[in-house]
């Protein structure tokens, strides 16, 4: 039980801290928008494994769940700031037409920018809809 916040506390760390470099990095990405993305994806949910680490221990996780929900939240988020990085080094607008408009990639890069992306966003809800469960569950 210990060891699953702590792992999912020093990921947010680092993951924030990734995100510290991308946004000293925007100047050098092809679109700087995207590149803001990133850089506040990867900070924003830094924050968020820290902060879910810390609330861990309220949140009656059976231990068979504790690995699986702390893999996913960890692995899907720095999934989805490797897409969003890949967008905005690439131009790649398709999954993120907001902040990627006005450029384009190719047809590859959109659709495996679209699959990072995707792919991340779905079991990171996933996720935090059971850790939601449990945390109401103890309460």
């Amino acid at each position: 039980m210990k060891e699953v916040p702590i792992a999912l506390g020093i990921a947010g760390l680092l993951l924030f801290a990734l995100g510290l470099v991308l946004g000293f990095a925007i100047p050098a990405f092809r679109n700087s928008r995207m590149a803001l993305s990133a850089h506040l994806t990867a900070v924003q949910t830094g924050t968020a494994l820290i902060a879910t680490a810390l609330f861990w221990q309220y949140c009656s996780v059976p231990e068979a769940w504790d690995a699986p929900i702390a893999i996913t939240l960890g692995v899907s988020s720095y999934i989805l700031v490797a897409g969003i990085a890949l967008a905005g080094a690439s131009g790649a607008s398709s999954a993120l037409p907001i902040a990627g408009k006005g450029f384009h990639a190719s047809a590859l890069l959109e659709r495996l920018v679209g699959v990072l992306v995707g792919a991340s966003s779905v079991p990171m809800f996933a996720a935090i809809v059971a850790l939601c469960w449990f945390a109401l569950d103890n309460s």
